[in-house]
């Protein structure tokens, strides 16, 4: 039973309860508290793909960061691969870092701008301990190809990319460390509506041929339908209705789901189109 409470120790991730409180700034905490995650639970197994949708502000991506250990959580737990997220220090949290990689709305924020697009590709072999500096090359060549993009790109720098170019550059990057987890913020929202389907037909086959899992956070109810087996619907820090991403669309259950879909022009995956070289 994905996603539900009372999960199995062997999925991937699990998330238990899990609450995140935001404080009010300055002496007079003007603004008060802000309950960012309430009590949210969900598991995801390898292999899997899930999508975590909702308004601007409803939790999305404070989930990802907690998950990344960049926002830390008030109660509650989150584990992956069996290990508690918060407690993981030294070699642990390391691995951590590298078994689960994010992808970014902006792709130019990945890279430093002085580097080469081969050398911030190239960094993740250093992390595995891959020091050969021919086969490092070579890996980094196979991956641009991967992706899509031309070899020879490996010495452009970030701005000499366009905005598909670099965000494909930008999951060149985030495989290159071999991670079991991709996790996806609006990764295809600054980009023109031609390449968003290209980019997307790309995470499917990448995700077939690498074999990692995905989550997927977007307020696009289209493309949760085109990628995702499952999917999270959430409001206000909080998990409004979860499931099969076609009997959420297809039979939701809360208002607000029900809301989300029909302010969605397009709830269907027909629109990507295979992937072509950008």
């Amino acid at each position: 039973m994905p996603f539900a409470a009372g999960m199995p120790d062997a999925m991937l991730l699990v998330a238990r309860k899990l609450s995140t409180t935001f404080r009010g700034r300055g002496l007079l905490r003007r603004g008060g508290d802000v309950r960012a995650l309430n009590e949210v639970s969900f598991s995801l197994a390898k292999n899997q793909t899930l999508g975590i949708v909702g308004e601007s502000g409803s939790g999305k991506s404070t989930l990802l960061r907690v998950i990344l250990r960049l926002t830390p959580y008030d109660s509650g737990n989150v584990a992956f691969d069996g290990a508690e997220v918060a407690t993981l220090s030294g070699t642990a949290l390391k691995d951590l870092r590298r078994r689960v990689q994010p992808v970014f709305q902006d792709p130019y924020a990945t890279f430093n701008p002085r580097f080469s697009i081969g050398s911030s590709i190239g960094l993740g072999f250093e992390l595995l301990g891959e020091h050969r500096r021919q086969g490092v090359r070579e890996e980094v060549r196979r991956l641009l190809d991967d992706v899509g993009l031309d070899p020879d790109l490996e010495r452009a720098l970030p701005h000499e990319l366009s905005g598909g170019q670099r965000q494909r550059a930008a999951i060149a990057r985030a495989l290159a460390v071999r991670p079991d987890l991709l996790l996806l913020d609006e990764p295809t929202s600054a980009l023109d509506v031609s390449v968003q389907a290209q980019v997307l037909n790309l995470f499917k086959d990448l995700r077939r041929r690498y074999g990692f899992s995905l989550i997927l956070v977007t307020h696009d109810l289209p493309v949760v339908g085109f990628m995702c087996d499952h999917l999270l619907v959430m409001k206000s820090g909080e998990v409004v209705e979860r499931g099969a991403t076609a009997t959420v669309i297809g039979k939701p259950v809360s208002p607000y789901t029900r809301a989300l879909i029909d302010s969605a022009p397009e709830v269907s995956g027909k629109k990507a189109q295979p992937a072509e070289r950008q």
